[in-house]
């Protein structure tokens, strides 16, 4: 399969599983991703998921040759299984760790854009390689690079498509942190397993009000926190948490 999904306890890791192509997405792979990130989201036994790619490419981007002169209605149709895909991982309430272990162009850049935390291997190379070929930026690039990087910059990215590598990305706040290929995915998976073992049910409430707030005015957002606030404070979690710091002891959270 050209996706495949793993299990390490409560840890998932789907992997983009089609180096002959530096996988590329294909619109049966796109079918995968959402299919796999909507199991991540209904099984609360998994707590956190790494994205990565097999072989020398995290994802090379849309395979070109399957939308290459392409109806305007196919094309149509084409975007909005991707975008079915950027909203299945940007609305998804558990922590997303994305290990890119090689170049991540076009779509590829912008799914790494989807986690909430970016490691990446020093052979990382990263490229909003649209205009190469003389399109627009999919898969929600547009919305979340200029969030990330700021107006300006991603409009040099976008308008230049400049290949920026790993040490770049950490200096524009895209990577987190830079390691050997041998060490990314023990990394990645460090990272991913203490996720894991966190407030689950906080973490995804603190994610949907983060990507809400960001087209709300103050007042309707705090009171999106109150609410969001008392929801949380009724979890086993936390409940959990208080005994503990009562006790003076470290809390274990189940993900209640």
């Amino acid at each position: 399969m050209p996706i495949s999904l793993q299990r390490q306890g409560a840890v998932a890791v789907m992997t983009l599983d089609n180096p002959a192509s530096l996988n590329a997405l294909t619109p049966g792979m796109r079918h995968q991703m959402e299919q796999i990130v909507l199991e991540v989201r209904d099984d609360a036994s998994i707590r956190s998921l790494v994205i990565t790619g097999a072989g020398k490419a995290f994802c090379s981007g849309g395979d070109i040759n399957t939308f290459a002169g392409a109806s305007a209605i196919a094309m149509r149709d084409r975007m909005r299984q991707q975008h079915r895909v950027t909203m299945a991982l940007y609305t998804l309430e558990k922590p997303v760790v994305a290990a890119v272990n090689g170049p991540a162009w076009g779509v590829g850049f912008n799914v790494a854009l989807l986690a909430d935390i970016i490691l990446a291997a020093d052979t990382a190379r990263f490229c909003q390689s649209y205009s190469k070929v003389g399109i627009i930026p999919d898969g929600g690039g547009l919305y979340l690079l200029a969030r990330i990087v700021g107006t300006q910059r991603a409009k040099e990215m976008i308008l230049l498509a400049d290949v920026i590598d790993a040490a770049q990305a950490k200096s524009l706040g895209i990577v987190r942190e830079v390691y050997t290929s041998e060490n990314l995915m023990p990394e990645a998976m460090r990272l991913a397993q203490k996720l894991a073992a966190g407030p689950t049910r906080a973490f995804g409430l603190s994610k949907a009000l983060l990507a809400r707030g960001l087209s709300m005015g103050l007042d309707e957002f705090l009171e999106l926190e109150a609410s969001a606030e008392a929801l949380v404070m009724q979890t086993e979690d936390h409940i959990a948490a208080v005994d503990a710091f009562k006790n003076k002891s470290t809390p274990r959270f189940k993900g209640n």
